[in-house]
């Protein structure tokens, strides 16, 4: 561990168990055993050691869960299952983060800790849509958010009692149980009205994980690359990932001219959207275009 990350940690420790406000930057130098001038040469402020903390920790649990390799052989709401349980494993692991999360940070009046949690909430709303599209694919497509947030309520619930009140349950008893249950809202939910639409989720949609904030441009050119990695990996031909990494690079190219050809930006959406895998992705870049008026 280099001696940044030991300071983050100590922070982590020290703010879960004595609160942000109560703990000095001096006690945080002492508990890692360097001077205070020291820990400046890291971090500016408390408050900078506070947001380094939050992006560190949840940059890491998003990296864990988009690593998680599983069975290729599961079946989609199996995948589903051990998603949710390695995630309950990831704050099993950061149970001290989880606490300052919960009880210790100061208060959202903070302009820049109140932007900061919007945008951790709004990566972790995306997460869990896309679980939920690639276990069901385009049947929930119309309803996607309100399963989101109900499915992030829920879990949201069950981890503070494990974690915040000791109850002794199984990972994986509850993470089998919410979604054999959120199986039967799927299943009987065809018909009804969504609450939030697209149009009411916009932001969300249009929103990138990466907690640094960047141009359209940049967010645009990572979901391009995101969706070139993906398709990579896709158990296809090789003469299919060609053609569909191919149909990447032309949209990319398309997207930066001047006055973009909307039929072709439109043509290679659609045959992008052909791999099922890719969906997810393909629709957050079609409504990040339409956000930026370039469709």
């Amino acid at each position: 561990m280099d001696k940044k990350e030991e300071i983050m940690q100590s922070a982590i420790h020290l703010f879960s168990k004595k609160g942000y406000a109560a703990t000095s930057v001096q006690e945080i130098a002492n508990d890692c055993r360097i001077s205070k001038g020291t820990l400046y040469n890291f971090f500016d402020s408390k408050e900078d050691l506070l947001i380094q903390v939050i992006r560190h920790n949840h940059r890491k649990m998003l990296e864990q869960a988009e690593n998680l390799n599983l069975d290729a052989t599961l079946p989609p709401k199996e995948k589903l299952i051990q998603k949710v349980v390695v995630q309950f494993d990831g704050i099993r692991e950061n149970k001290d983060y989880l606490s300052m999360l919960l009880t210790a940070l100061p208060p959202h009046d903070n302009p820049k800790i109140s932007l900061l949690m919007k945008r951790i909430r709004i990566t972790m709303m995306n997460w869990y849509k896309d679980c939920f599209m690639e276990a069901y694919g385009s049947q929930v497509e119309p309803y996607i958010w309100d399963l989101a947030l109900m499915f992030q309520g829920t879990l949201k619930e069950y981890t503070s009692l494990i974690f915040r009140d000791h109850k002794e349950l199984d990972f994986e008893d509850v993470a089998r149980f919410v979604v054999e249950r959120f199986d039967t809202i799927v299943q009987n939910t065809t018909e009804a009205e969504p609450v939030l639409t697209p149009l009411e989720m916009k932001e969300y949609e249009a929103f990138q994980a990466d907690l640094e904030p960047k141009s359209p441009e940049q967010q645009i050119n990572q979901l391009l690359e995101e969706l070139e990695k993906k398709i990579k990996k896709l158990a296809l031909y090789d003469e299919e990932k060609e053609e569909y990494a191919a149909a990447v690079q032309s949209l990319q190219a398309e997207i930066h001219e001047k006055k973009p050809r909307t039929f072709l930006v439109k043509s290679l959406l659609l045959f992008l959207a052909e791999i099922e895998e890719c969906q997810p992705l393909v629709h957050r870049i079609e409504v990040f275009l339409k956000t930026l008026q370039t469709v």
